[in-house]
C-alpha cells in the first residue's frame, strides 16, 4: 500500500508515522551512525551524531561544494510547465554568482532506518541531503507529478535550466537541489569496477548511491523496486542494507517514494518545502482548517475538486498555493 504526502518534510509538527504493522522483519535494521559520521561530507556540512536519540543532525549553508554553472535559465512563470517547449523569451538568464543565495539546511534524520512494506510518496521539497551540502529533491517540478525535471531540460543560447550536475535552485535563487545523479559528486568519488560510495542520506534514514552496483555494474530502474532501492552490500555496509540508487537510463532518476518509516511533518513555509497554509487561507478569505480539509492528503491534490468545495476558482486556489520557491501574487 502507498501513502501520500502533500508537501515537503521538516522536523516540526508530526502528522503521520508509518504504522508498526507495516514493518518488514525480513529486512534487518542497521545502525548507520558510524557510516554517516565517516562519510565524505564537504567542509560546509556539520554532522552531529546523537547516540541516545539514534539520530544525526545535518547542518549546511545549502550551497553545493562543487559550485555552480555560470548562468541558469529561470522561468518567468514557474507554473507554465513543461518548459522544454517554451521559447527563450519565457526565461530570464541569470548569473549564479549574483542570483543564487545560501539557504541553510538543518534536519535531523534517524540512524536506525526501518524498512516498511508500505511505501510513502515523496513530495516536492527536500527528500534527502547530499554530501556536497546541497539538498536532494524527487523527480518532479509540479504537484501533479507529471513534469520530470530531467526530461524537461531546456537550453537557450548555451544557458540551461538544469546544470551538468543535474541540479538547479528554486525560481527565487534559493535551495539548490539535485533532480538526478549529481555527477559533480560521483565523478570525483566513484571508481570503475566498484560499487558507488554513499553520496547522501534520504529523510527516512536510508543511504543513497549513484548508479554503480557491485563490481561497477550499471544500475537501471529494472534492477530496483518501486522506490528506486534494493537490499545489498555497499562499501559502507558490507553485511548489506536497504539503500537507494539514482539512475541515468530513464525516469525515475530520483527517489519518488520512501520504503522506510518516515515521519511526515507540517512545513509552514519552510525553505524548499510546502507553502504557508495559514497565509494561503488568509489570501483566499477562508480558514486554514477549511483549506486543509478541502485539499485532503492525496498526491497530487485535486485542485479542481477542492476549488468546488471551497467555492473558489481553481486558478485562485493554485495561485495561493504556488510550488516551492514561487511567491504568491
Amino acid at each position: 500500500m502507498r501513502s501520500k504526502l502533500f508537501f515537503g518534510t521538516v522536523a516540526l509538527a508530526a502528522l503521520h508515522i508509518t504504522p508498526l504493522a507495516a514493518h518488514d522483519a525480513t529486512i534487518p535494521v542497521v545502525d548507520t551512525a558510524q557510516a554517516v559520521e565517516a562519510a565524505q561530507w564537504s567542509d560546509n556540512v556539520t554532522i552531529t551524531i546523537d547516540q541516545a536519540a539514534q539520530t544525526f543532525r545535518f547542518q549546511s549553508d545549502g550551497m553545493p561544494s562543487h559550485g555552480f554553472a555560470e548562468k541558469y535559465l529561470i522561468p518567468n512563470n514557474p507554473t507554465q510547465q513543461p518548459f522544454s517547449d517554451k521559447p527563450a523569451e519565457a526565461f530570464t538568464p541569470v548569473r549564479s554568482a549574483e542570483y543564487f543565495k545560501p539557504s541553510p539546511v538543518d534536519t535531523t534524520i534517524t540512524t536506525r532506518p526501518t524498512y516498511t512494506k508500505d511505501v510513502t510518496d515523496t513530495s516536492l521539497g527536500r527528500i534527502g541531503v547530499a554530501i556536497s551540502g546541497a539538498q536532494i529533491f524527487n523527480d518532479y517540478e509540479n504537484f501533479e507529478r507529471s513534469v520530470v525535471a530531467q526530461d524537461d531540460q531546456v537550453v537557450h543560447d548555451h544557458v540551461a535550466f538544469l546544470d551538468a550536475c543535474n541540479g538547479h535552485t528554486l525560481a527565487d535563487g534559493t535551495n539548490y537541489h539535485y533532480h538526478g545523479v549529481p555527477v559533480c559528486i560521483t565523478d570525483d568519488l566513484e571508481t570503475q569496477g566498484s560499487h558507488s560510495v554513499m553520496i547522501g542520506v534520504i529523510e527516512d534514514g536510508f543511504p543513497v548511491y549513484g548508479n554503480q552496483d557491485a563490481e561497477g555494474a550499471i544500475v537501471t530502474n529494472a534492477d530496483l523496486d518501486e522506490c528506486s532501492g534494493h537490499f545489498g552490500a555497499t562499501p559502507e555496509f558490507p553485511e548489506g542494507i536497504y539503500h537507494y540508487h539514482l539512475t541515468k537510463d530513464e525516469a525515475p532518476y530520483m527517489i519518488d517514494c520512501y520504503h522506510g518509516e518516515i515521519e511526515v511533518t507540517a512545513q509552514q513555509g519552510a525553505p524548499g518545502g510546502g507553502p504557508d497554509f495559514a497565509a494561503a487561507a488568509a489570501t483566499l478569505g477562508i480558514s486554514t482548517e477549511a483549506l486543509r480539509d478541502a485539499l485532503g492528503t492525496s498526491m497530487p491534490p485535486d485542485f479542481a475538486a477542492a476549488a468546488v468545495t471551497l467555492g473558489l476558482s481553481e486558478d485562485a486556489l493554485r495561485a495561493a498555493l504556488p510550488p516551492p520557491g514561487e511567491p504568491r501574487p
